[in-house]
């Protein structure tokens, strides 16, 4: 109602602050970004920084083109840094930090902005902005040090800040899959999974991190549940990163089991669906699995095979 009329402007932008948190959960985001943007670019939208910066927060949480979220974010730290709110400029430069990780697919393009959001909020020594503020800053330092995640997730426990715990959880599980410490990843993939029953919440990624512990213990049934159900939760939400995951995992399995037409084929569904998000592979993922992967694929099939098989999608 409040977006409908020229008058509104400022109550849109009260509400998108306002509820950041609520419209992250992935079923929400299209119908977020769609009532905030065109309100963000009115003439008027900047007539109080503070709020204007705090609305842009939110689009930058919500927005499904990572070109928008990049543009939001810079300008968002441009408005933060006139305005001498250690907290708004924290979180704006972990908006950017991580709208540069994801727009480049390189954690290292973000990681100035990261140590500067974190620096800031552990001045200000509120728990719950340095949870917020070192899931993205670990990110640009992944895989970080361990010491680092005890200290996010420390922080999100004396704050009660359930959603970032499961965040941080799922991370440290993903960078100990990286170092193949099975244990590690399954013990924070489980707390990260409790965390998330907790809120009524169901994570694509954390189910495909799962899927790739069960799939590194040999449980090869447990694994492709695991990657349908995110399938299954990323076609639903329309979470097209959720779904190039859940493909690649069943890429993987295709691949165990000697199917290499299938694992060639997954993989270009998997390709098809990072190119609707408009974002190239994780750094680390693309590195450390998939293009083994598709190195296997292509020594079983051959450049042209692989491709007609790709081709299909």
């Amino acid at each position: 109602h409040a977006a409908a009329g020229p008058d509104g402007t400022a109550l849109v932008l009260r509400f998108g602050a306002a509820l950041d948190r609520y419209w992250q959960l992935p079923a929400r985001r299209e119908e977020a970004i769609a009532l905030l943007q065109p309100v963000l670019e009115r003439p008027d939208a900047a007539a109080d920084p503070a709020l204007f910066a705090a609305a842009l927060f939110a689009a930058v949480e919500v927005a499904q083109v990572f070109e928008t979220t990049l543009r939001f974010a810079e300008q968002m730290v441009q408005v933060c840094r006139g305005l001498g709110d250690d907290r708004l400029l924290s979180r704006a430069l972990d908006a950017l930090c991580m709208a540069t990780i994801l727009s480049t697919g390189d954690p290292e393009t973000g990681l100035r902005f990261g140590q500067e959001s974190v620096e800031h909020a552990r001045r200000l020594g509120d728990d719950q902005l340095v949870g917020e503020c070192m899931l993205s800053y670990l990110q640009a330092v992944f895989p970080a040090p361990p010491g680092l995640y005890a200290e996010a997730i420390a922080c999100t426990e004396r704050s009660g800040d359930v959603y970032y715990n499961s965040a941080l959880h799922n991370d440290a599980g993903w960078a100990a899959l990286l170092t193949e410490d099975i244990p590690a990843a399954r013990a924070h993939l489980e707390a990260a999974a409790e965390a998330n029953r907790r809120i009524g919440l169901e994570d694509a990624n954390g189910m495909v991190n799962m899927g790739l512990v069960l799939r590194a213990e040999g449980d090869t049934g447990g694994a492709r549940s695991m990657f349908e159900t995110a399938l299954r939760i990323g076609r639903r939400t329309g979470g097209y990163r959720d779904m190039a995951s859940a493909c690649l995992g069943l890429a993987y399995l295709a691949g165990d089991l000697g199917n290499w037409p299938r694992a060639g084929l997954l993989h270009g569904i998997a390709q098809t669906f990072m190119s609707r998000a408009g974002i190239p592979w994780d750094k680390a993922e693309d590195t450390h699995y998939r293009q083994k992967s598709l190195d296997q694929a292509r020594a079983h099939l051959g450049d042209e095979q692989l491709e007609i098989g790709r081709a299909h999608v």
